[in-house]
């Protein structure tokens, strides 16, 4: 078991030297009747860290790795709303570090900066009969990171896209705090949606994607997100509605 290396973060913190996953850590808090509504996991360093898909998210010592728990407050079958909460806060909240960014949410929940990826979330959700009981919002976000696997052209940091070194520990802060504010409001989804969608990655532009399924590879305009979470492309025979991880970008 990992230890927690620091006793002066405040309450709601739990701060790992080295942890496999931060969402699994704080899956096993909420099953031990260990977590609270508000409580963050945040590691340095992540061995078996997770995105979208099974994906491998890289562990730096200068990027953030947290999980933050939450007790959702929206009907069980609009998961797609707290996705959206979180997607536009995170984006937001990047945005006003510097005007000159382009940021954008690239479906589902990538967030990308000037064309580079920069932040990856995964939400996890706990289900106790038929009540959502908790949800454990995983956030990668590259900060200070300098150098990349050159596998991954497309990555980026906010250290490598304008030069300026970040406090870690107060990003985690506001992230948590502006997450927090926001899903403590009612969400109004059709406002909700179109603010999304205003900032979807490539909208009203053709894009390759592979589908998962059958391996085929095709182009498509990004026309939209709709309000049950799937991506609407315009395809050579029409509007088509794919899921969550029916389809990979190929960038």
């Amino acid at each position: 078991m990992p230890r927690n290396i620091e006793n002066t973060f405040p309450d709601w913190l739990r701060y790992l030297d080295s942890i496999h996953s931060t969402n699994n850590y704080a899956m096993q808090l909420i099953d031990d009747g260990m977590a609270q509504h508000g409580d963050v996991v945040w590691a340095a360093h992540q061995t078996e860290g997770r995105g979208q898909r099974g994906k491998k998210w890289e562990d730096d010592p200068g990027n953030i790795k947290m999980s933050l728990i939450i007790k959702p407050e929206i009907a069980a079958d609009q998961q797609f709303l707290l996705s959206m909460q979180v997607a536009t806060v995170v984006a937001g909240y990047l945005r006003n570090m510097d005007e000159g960014w382009q940021v954008a949410i690239k479906w589902p929940n990538d967030i990308y900066i000037n064309d580079k990826k920069t932040c990856g979330l995964l939400i996890e959700n706990i289900f106790r009969g038929m009540s959502w009981h908790n949800a454990v919002i995983g956030l990668g976000l590259n900060v200070n990171q300098t150098s990349f696997d050159p596998a991954l052209p497309h990555a980026g940091s906010l250290k490598s896209l304008h030069g300026k070194h970040h406090d870690l520990m107060e990003i985690v802060g506001d992230l948590r705090a502006g997450i927090l504010n926001q899903i403590r409001k009612p969400p109004e989804p059709a406002a909700l949606l179109q603010l999304y969608n205003s900032q979807l990655y490539q909208r009203n532009r053709h894009v390759r994607f592979k589908e998962s399924d059958s391996g085929k590879n095709f182009e498509a305009l990004v026309v939209e997100v709709d309000a049950n979470g799937n991506l609407l492309l315009l395809t050579a025979t029409g509007i088509k509605s794919y899921r969550f991880g029916s389809l990979e970008w190929i960038l």
